[in-house]
């Protein structure tokens, strides 16, 4: 590495300590993406219609004649009632089960360093260096307080933007352009 590289390369680099909150941030957000994907939409689809499915054979077993009548509206109420209770579970126990996580993986709770290029990233930990081109990134995800990197459907790097400062950010976000946003 010429000394120009290494300047470069350390100009853009951040040190990012991770915390709970940031993996319930992680979660929300992928949470949330999800529900507006083909694959979430087609889950939740599924789901509406086995809760429609049991509630029509629950209430036939009940009353032994027609069941139309209360399972209409219940179809019609059902894709509101699976999403009102993933949110629920999510925003209830969300940040329960993110503190279990940090807590139970020593790899979250180490400082790790990470530093880009228009080329890719490099993420540096006392665990080992990974170097990522930008077009290794099945897609990525950002709101307010995260940018998720995935390498693939479910696996992905989690980035803080409370690390970067303003320029920083701007830098790392052109660069991410030519990331995948699928």
């Amino acid at each position: 590495m010429t000394n120009e590289t290494r300047t470069a390369t350390q100009q853009h680099a951040v040190l990012i300590q991770l915390g709970p909150e940031d993996l319930v941030h992680a979660q929300r957000l992928h949470f949330s993406q999800f529900m507006r994907s083909r694959g979430g939409i087609i889950q939740l689809a599924v789901l509406s219609i086995a809760a429609t499915a049991l509630f029509a054979l629950l209430m036939f077993g009940a009353r032994g004649k027609s069941f139309m009548s209360p399972t209409l509206p219940f179809a019609l109420a059902s894709p509101f009632i699976v999403v009102a209770s993933c949110i629920g579970v999510l925003f209830i126990l969300g940040g329960r089960v993110a503190r279990k996580a940090f807590d139970q993986q020593k790899t979250l709770q180490m400082p790790y360093r990470i530093s880009w290029t228009d080329q890719g990233i490099v993420l540096q930990s006392e665990y080992g260096d990974a170097r990522m081109p930008w077009g290794d990134f099945r897609k990525l995800r950002e709101d307010r307080n995260i940018i998720l990197l995935y390498e693939s459907d479910r696996l992905h790097r989690l980035i803080p933007k409370r690390c970067f400062t303003q320029a920083q950010l701007a830098d790392f976000q052109a660069c991410m352009a030519s990331a995948p946003r699928r």
